[in-house]
């Protein structure tokens, strides 16, 4: 008898031990006209999203079942990361499948990257006790609060079912915490344009402003730990730190489809924590940076990158370093255990060095790509638009423009080749480990600027195409140039 009581309250998806909590929205928030969603027996909100696709989030203890209504026919439904190896089934045109445990998750329909819905099942949430030192926006409201400026051991809360819409900047502050489970709507951030300066949502009106205003950024700091959030629509770089130590990014949400709207911009910066994040977005997911006026000694060191989920739109890349490196050096840099569900355009893995860094011991480990459109390895030093012999003015670059692999890139006469030779730099000891694509099979570039500045020690170890382990350099689909003690084994 108590295993016939098991099989049924499996069958109706009421998993045992399973807890799923909603979150309380505000009225005026629509509910998706394409999608809803039950997580056991709980009705969760789906909200649409401009990119477009549709979201939900709710949080879950153990497994549950979820079951999702579409408005189209639904033939064929993919959930990625692929890793999770779900496998959803279409009973009377609903779509069944049960999630193990808490992530986050693609849900595809009939093999298009078209508007999908994507599940947030978050761990428990851990509210923390009202005070002073915490800057409290509670569920079911919208709040506009402007730019939040956090001080130094203060919380930044988002209660799951609030959105704010504003960003958050502080300078020279320590112990800060950003946290919760709402959403943080950067749509009013509206960028900088040829004719109009950007204007940013104060109050109840809105002020001109220089720039625009990086989504979540912090400069010069330490300790610094954002976690949880929904970040929604920014029209800009999205979480950056610059010159900041000891620095936790976890359990991020980041959804957009904007112009400049990298995920994660680690700029400067040292012993940084990057885990358990989704990233969709229209320009690079995780950018490694070194710009801005500091001194050349002001580097990139100890940078861990884990546990995520990818997805790279129409420009950038997948997982980035450079263009902007005018730093001593970057150095330290691991990239593991992280599922790249899609990149349209660019490349998955790409080492961008336009400036005069040294940019070196860089491991990328454990890396499942699921669909890659263009290239697949990509490391380069050039000369771009961006760096300091590069060019900001519209017709320059348009008469020197190079159209061909990359983004960005100025030619380089042959005439003036030792003069940009001195502004490069170097890019060594790279590690590609255990990375494991299915679907289309891109080409790969690694190439120098010349034979001063190249691109040296770099190893491919355990590359699987479909199943096929790859070992040689033409079976890669590999173009080389200046690059020197190239293995692929």
């Amino acid at each position: 008898m108590r295993k016939y009581l098991i099989l049924v309250l499996l069958a109706t998806g009421q998993l045992l031990g399973a807890t799923v909590r909603t979150y309380n929205y505000p009225a005026e928030v629509k509910p998706s006209q394409r999608f809803s969603l039950k997580a056991g027996e709980q009705s969760v909100l789906v909200m649409e999203h401009l990119i477009p696709a549709s979201f939900a989030a709710f949080e879950l203890e153990g497994a549950t079942d979820i079951e999702i209504e579409c408005t189209h026919d639904v033939k064929w439904v993919d959930v990625r990361p692929l890793k999770a190896d779900i496998r959803p089934k279409i009973v009377n045109g609903k779509i069944i499948f049960t999630i193990p445990a808490p992530g986050n998750y693609s849900i595809e329909i009939n093999g298009k990257t078209e508007h999908p819905l994507f599940v947030f099942a978050n761990p428990k949430e851990i509210k923390p006790v009202r005070s002073v030192d915490v800057i409290y926006f509670e569920a079911g409201k919208i709040h506009k609060p402007g730019i939040i400026q956090p001080k130094s051991n203060q919380q930044v809360y988002i209660e799951g079912g609030a959105i704010v819409i504003g960003a958050i900047a502080a300078t020279g502050v320590e112990n800060v915490k950003i946290s919760g489970y709402g959403i943080l709507d950067g749509s009013l951030n509206n960028p900088r344009s040829r004719n109009v300066k950007p204007m940013y949502y104060v109050g109840d009106g809105y002020t001109v402003t220089e720039r625009s205003q990086r989504f979540i950024e912090f400069i010069d700091s330490k300790n610094i730990t954002i976690e949880g959030l929904i970040l929604s629509n920014s029209t800009t770089w999205q979480v950056v730190p610059i010159n900041c130590e000891n620095v936790i990014i976890k359990g991020l949400k980041l959804i957009s489809d904007n112009p400049s709207d990298d995920g994660i911009d680690v700029v400067r910066s040292r012993k940084v924590l990057v885990t358990d994040c989704f990233v969709r977005v229209k320009d690079d997911c995780v950018a490694i940076k070194a710009h801005l006026n500091y001194p050349d000694d002001v580097i990139v060191d100890d940078v861990l990158v884990e546990k995520c989920v990818f997805w790279n739109a129409a420009w950038g890349n997948g997982l980035e370093i450079g263009f902007e490196l005018l730093c001593d050096e970057v150095k330290n840099i691991i990239f593991r255990d992280c599922d790249i569900i899609h990149v349209e355009s660019g490349a998955v893995f790409s080492i961008h060095n336009s400036d005069k860094a040294t940019i070196k011991n860089v491991l990328f480990e454990n890396i499942r790509v699921e669909d890659a459109r263009q290239k697949l390895f990509d490391l380069a030093i050039f000369r771009s638009r961006y760096c300091t012999d590069g060019s900001r003015d519209e017709e320059y670059i348009r008469n020197n423009y190079l159209e061909g692999a990359w983004d960005g890139v100025l030619k380089v006469p042959e005439q003036d080749r030792a003069y940009h030779a001195q502004f490069r730099g170097k890019i060594e000891n790279i590690q590609f480990k255990d990375i494991f694509v299915e679907g289309i099979f891109p080409f790969s570039i690694i190439a120098g600027f010349d034979d001063t500045h190249k691109v040296s020690n770099v190893i491919f170890n355990n590359v699987v195409i479909n199943g096929q382990q790859i070992k040689s350099p033409e079976a890669l689909k590999l173009f080389t140039e200046y690059a020197g003690n190239i293995i692929v084994e």
